[in-house]
């Protein structure tokens, strides 16, 4: 894997080799630089080696939704009013707003521009995929601006949101490896609902890793939904189960903007504990990942890619990618 990156950090400096103006081209390349795990990249150029032994064919369609995901960050940045990002400023804190969004506007442009590499049967697999999963990303992100003044939050909404938010640019990232090693119909929307299992229970993961994990490997502060007032799964399952009495005494305190943070995070922890929130939500990382391997193995492939479509799902969830 480590290979896969050099050689995909290579490919990617040359595909935003742009200079002027250079106030719209430099933050691109500030924030492609400033770190992430490379994750979809990395899944589309692992399918491609698994299924054709190379990698080489992957590189634009593995850049172009490196550079996609990056364009979603530089705007989810400007609606948050996030001011950092892996441990540096964001473009919307080192620059402005209005730089924030033309340099996330031509991010997206470049995304589609590389995967003018490829044949038009590939291109029009691609970019009609990668342009079905703006959409439902856009989607996803409004149902989350919305989900922060609406009170009620059912389940299904929650997942349908992280779904389209997060779910659904992971089973792009498989199924793109899958196109351009040139796989039939079925084995590629086979992969996309790999991809979009995985990318729930990643997500679940997330929501988990906030609240409960070691913050030197998670690499965010612990507790950050939680002062963020941020309603996963956690949240949502916590409230269905309390009376009137101590659901009235939590909220107070969730919606709280006057609580010390530490004290607030221990009391949210407890809550979501004793609920039984977190136990059901690792229920529900299992069933999504136990619903991945079985659509693997079915898939009509051998059994040493089986092998390697499970190992390397278990890494992915396991934070070891």
């Amino acid at each position: 894997m480590k290979d896969f990156i050099k050689t995909f950090e290579g490919f990617l400096k040359k595909e935003i080799d742009y200079d002027n103006p250079r106030n719209l081209y430099e933050p691109v390349k500030y924030l492609l630089d400033s770190g992430g795990k490379r994750l979809r990249p990395l899944i589309t150029l692992f399918v491609s080696d698994l299924f054709t032994g190379n990698i080489s064919n992957a590189l634009p369609a593995s850049a172009a939704l490196e550079i996609f995901h990056n364009f979603t960050l530089a705007h989810d940045d400007i609606m948050d009013n996030s001011l950092m990002r892996r441990g540096k400023k964001t473009i919307n804190s080192k620059w402005d707003d209005n730089t924030g969004i033309l340099s996330g506007d031509v991010m997206l442009i470049i995304s589609y521009e590389i995967l003018n590499k490829y044949d038009d049967s590939k291109y029009l697999l691609l970019s009609k995929q990668l342009t079905e999963t703006s959409r439902l990303v856009c989607e996803g992100q409004q149902n989350d601006m919305d989900f922060s003044i609406e009170k009620n939050i059912s389940e299904d909404d929650y997942f349908k949101m992280i779904e389209n938010k997060t779910a659904v640019l992971i089973g792009c990232s498989f199924m793109f490896g899958a196109i351009v090693s040139e796989l039939n119909s079925k084995e590629i929307n086979a992969l996309y609902e790999v991809g979009k299992n995985l990318g729930l229970a990643f997500q679940l993961e997330d929501d988990l890793l906030d609240c409960f994990g070691d913050e030197s490997k998670f690499g965010k502060k612990i507790g950050g939904d939680i002062i963020q007032k941020k309603k996963t799964l956690l949240f949502i399952h916590t409230v269905s189960k309390l009376d009137n009495d101590k659901r009235l005494e939590f909220e107070n305190i969730f919606f709280s903007d006057n609580t010390d943070e530490s004290v607030k995070i221990s009391f949210i922890k407890k809550y979501y504990k004793d609920s039984g929130a977190v136990n059901y939500l690792k229920k529900k990382v299992k069933e999504y990942s136990e619903h991945a391997k079985k659509i693997i193995n079915q898939m009509q492939i051998d059994d040493n890619k089986k092998h390697s479509l499970n190992k390397f799902s278990e890494q992915l969830l396991n934070r070891e990618i």
